[in-house]
């Protein structure tokens, strides 16, 4: 894997028999505003309602109309609401769980999510003409080939891996990190790292630094025109938040079918 520095119709929230919008319409469009919607991803450890504050603040610091968070560990979605953010989709469970919202401004698309009772919990969300695939992999759940699917480019995958290899900043190469590795080379997909930034998780029982949170992009070339870096410390939580910037895809233009005339 390269690195560069830089379905189900209708789905449900998985817990609690709660369901969440199929989508979503903002008031106008993206391009309009930014062509390129910064996307802030963060391993909470657990929402709160003073996490839940803080988050608030962050997307009008670093100009994100798209929050990704891993371990909301929410078993309803009562906690999981932002201002002026619309809730996508959810994942819910009391040792895990995710959510991702958009701006209110945006328009999406809930596009598919993990089964239930999946190890390894992903929610993918069509918006801004990107598919944001929010992931979280527990550290004693194995990674195949087949335990993320792949969508259609351009496509982001982000969240907490927890898969160790060298090529994003580990002294070693786990079994976990060698699967992710192969399955993104595989799909050439890109990772947006850059080895002089922060590292994402301090861990508080072994005193070391690490690299558990992650971006794969199926960008291509246009990969060098992403941007991903990790921010300051976020207040109980031994991960840092990190703030994504994909490059610019123009959609096709509608236009109606040339009619073609015979000369006789």
């Amino acid at each position: 894997m390269r690195a560069t520095t830089a379905t189900r119709a209708g789905c449900v929230h998985r817990g609690m028999g709660q369901t969440t919008p199929f989508s979503g319409r903002g008031s106008r469009n993206a391009a309009e505003d930014d062509p390129r919607p910064n996307i802030l991803q963060l391993n909470t450890e657990g929402l709160t309602d003073n996490k839940i504050s803080v988050i608030g603040q962050l997307p009008c610091k670093n100009k994100a109309f798209i929050i990704v968070i891993q371990e909301t560990h929410c078993k309803t979605a009562d906690k999981l609401i932002i201002h002026n953010f619309s809730l996508a989709g959810s994942v819910l469970s009391r040792n895990h769980g995710l959510a991702t919202f958009i701006h209110e401004r945006l328009e999406w698309s809930l596009v598919d999510q993990s089964p239930d009772k999946s190890e390894t919990e992903w929610l993918c969300v069509d918006v801004a003409v990107y598919k944001i695939v929010n992931v979280c992999k527990p550290p004693r759940s194995r990674l195949t080939p087949t335990t993320i699917p792949m969508f259609p480019h351009p496509s982001l995958y982000v969240g907490d891996f927890n898969c160790q290899h060298v090529n994003w900043g580990y002294n070693t190469t786990s079994p976990d990190g060698e699967s992710l590795d192969s399955w993104a080379t595989s799909n050439n997909l890109g990772l947006l790292y850059n080895p002089k930034d922060t590292a994402s998780f301090f861990s508080r029982r072994w005193n070391v630094v690490t690299h558990p949170d992650l971006a794969l992009a199926s960008f291509g070339q246009d990969s060098r025109l992403s941007d991903r870096r990790v921010l300051g410390k976020f207040p109980r939580s031994q991960h840092r938040p990190s703030l994504m910037t994909p490059p610019i895809f123009k959609v096709p233009a509608h236009s109606d079918p040339v009619k073609q005339f015979s000369q006789r």
